[in-house]
């Protein structure tokens, strides 16, 4: 039985490409509200901003990310396709290999502190554990992207419907659906969430 066999019956999370033109799409939004608000905020803007794929499959969104001018990591469990993803990295041209790379490991093992937008495509059962991990590691105002599959919220307001919230056990996120089209969602954080005190970088 191949690798990638084995490793899908043991993940929890299902693979399936998700198409670049959707990433692109909410990329350039989060982008632009983001700015806006850094604006109105009258805070210290940056050119760098930060995207972490959380099982990032052949790496579609991480490359499309790196194109759009993101620092894009992707983090795989699946050796297969970290090895397809790293392949297509190689592949890419330069400006899209400098600002992109995948880890090969556990998504709850590596933290998330600098994120500026997180995307996750999982399945319900695990949708509450990603939430607490979100909430754990990322600051105020991040954006968390979901393609296909709702992440339970705060309340029954944002996005997430009642079943899916009584099915956290607790692992919910506090944000607000700002974006939904195609079946590509876009959560952003409660600005009220602090940068967690003494966290270090995935990138450490």
């Amino acid at each position: 039985m191949s690798p990638f066999v084995v490793m899908q019956l043991r993940s929890e999370l299902p693979y399936m490409s998700t198409p670049r033109r959707k990433v692109l799409k909410a990329l350039k939004f989060i982008s632009e509200r983001q700015s806006k608000r850094m604006t109105e905020e009258k805070s210290k803007t940056t050119n760098t901003r930060n995207f972490y794929d959380l099982g990032s499959g052949d790496g579609e969104a991480v490359l499309a990310a790196a194109e759009a001018g993101w620092t894009a990591t992707g983090i795989e469990m699946n050796p297969t396709l970290w090895l397809i993803s790293q392949l297509r990295r190689c592949w890419s041209p330069a400006d899209v290999r400098q600002r992109s790379r995948f880890v090969l490991g556990d998504m709850f093992q590596q933290r998330l502190d600098s994120a500026d937008a997180v995307m996750i495509f999982g399945v319900k059962p695990l949708m509450p554990r990603i939430a607490a991990k979100i909430s754990t590691d990322c600051e105020g105002g991040a954006c968390v992207m979901s393609y296909r599959f709702r992440i339970p919220t705060e309340g029954n307001g944002n996005g997430s419907t009642k079943e899916d919230n009584d099915r956290s056990n607790g692992g919910k996120l506090d944000a607000e659906m700002v974006y939904d089209e195609e079946e590509m969602r876009v959560w952003q954080m409660s600005t009220s969430v602090p940068r967690p005190a003494g966290s270090e970088s995935a990138d450490d």
